[in-house]
Order: C-alpha cells, then sequence, then structure tokens
C-alpha cells in the first residue's frame, strides 16, 4: 500500500518532458518520412532503432530526485523510490516505442520482413540509458545527472555499430545477434540494482 500511494506524488514529480519530447519526435518521424508512399523496410527499421535509443536517453531522466536530500528521510526506502521511477519512466517509453513500432508497421509494405526484433533493441537501449544515469544520480542529485545515462547510451550506440551488432532481419545475423542482445538485458539491470540501493 505504501508503494501504491507513492506512485502519484512521484508520477507529479518525475520530470517527463524530455520523454513526451522524444515519444513525439519518434512518431513525428515515422509519420512524416516518405509521406504518402510504402516506407522501406530498412528506413523503418532504422526508424524504430532511432526512437529506442532517443526514448532511451530521455528516460533516464526519470531517475533523478532533485528533492532527495529531503525525501531520504520518509519511511519508504529509497530503492523503493527509485525502482518506481524506474518502472513508471519504462512503461511510459515502452507506450511510446510500441506507438512508433505500430506506425511504421502499417506504412512497410505487405510481405516485409517482421521488424518485431527492434523490440529487443529498444529495451536494452531504455536499460542502458537508465542504468548509465543510475550511478551518477545516487551521487547528484541535479537534473543534469541524467545526462550520464544519454552519454553512456551514445558511446554504447557508437561501439555496438563498430562491431555490426545492428543486423538486417532476413540476414543469417539477424537471430544470433539478437539472441546476445537478450542476454546482455540483466546486466544493466544488475547495475540499476546496485545503483538504486538506499544511500548510507
Amino acid at each position: 500500500m505504501p508503494v501504491i500511494a507513492l506512485l502519484r506524488p512521484l508520477a507529479r514529480a518525475i520530470d517527463w518532458l524530455p520523454v513526451v519530447v522524444a515519444a513525439a519526435l519518434a512518431l513525428l518521424l515515422a509519420v512524416v518520412v516518405s509521406p504518402g508512399a510504402d516506407l522501406e523496410p530498412g528506413h523503418g527499421l532504422l526508424l524504430l532503432r532511432m526512437a529506442g535509443v532517443l526514448l532511451g536517453a530521455a528516460a533516464a531522466f526519470a531517475l533523478v530526485d532533485g528533492m532527495e536530500a529531503s525525501t531520504g528521510a520518509v519511511p519508504v526506502p529509497r530503492w523503493v523510490r527509485q525502482w518506481a521511477r524506474t518502472l513508471m519512466a519504462g512503461a511510459a517509453v515502452a507506450v511510446a516505442w510500441a506507438a512508433t513500432y505500430t506506425v511504421v508497421a502499417l506504412r512497410v509494405p505487405p510481405g516485409s520482413p517482421s521488424l518485431s526484433g527492434a523490440a529487443v533493441e529498444a529495451a536494452l537501449c531504455v536499460l542502458a540509458g537508465l542504468a548509465g544515469a543510475a550511478p551518477a544520480v545516487r551521487r547528484n542529485h541535479a537534473r543534469p545527472a541524467g545526462l550520464a545515462g544519454a552519454a553512456v547510451l551514445f558511446v554504447l550506440y557508437g561501439a555496438t555499430q563498430m562491431a555490426d551488432a545492428w543486423p538486417v532481419p532476413d540476414t543469417a545475423e539477424w537471430d544470433a545477434v539478437h539472441a546476445w542482445w537478450l542476454a546482455a538485458l540483466p546486466l544493466p539491470l544488475l547495475v540499476l540494482a546496485a545503483a538504486h540501493r538506499d544511500v548510507r
């Protein structure tokens, strides 16, 4: 019950502007790219990947608690508050990414390769952004701490680009690489678990 009672004030305290901007940009691009014509599957995949990176970077700002110096005295532990922020941010960006995917899926020609595997990529992007920000937020309660998540995510994106970790559908690498993406999902969760601990 204390956790449920905490959700409404936390939802008001979270800075949702980065998520709203990233979601609006992702949806806008999904609509306006190649207007009046079918969307090339390659372009659709690029839009979904860009949406995952943008939303992952935006979600990181939800972990910043500018009032943590005073909320540390409340009966609800810090780890509960931070995990609640994580889940709310994750749910919001999941809805935004799903909406973008729906627009893209409706615009690609019938019979095109499925792009659903991009959901695993988006999930890891969001978790990486959150995990990148969580240690910074633990030490710094100011809004710029959220930029650490974006910085970590963009570095990882560049590194994985050089490692050819972003294959295209209907290739031999598609299933194999996404198996590695799935295997990597627990890693940012472990970072979050460590960073969300109560501050002694």
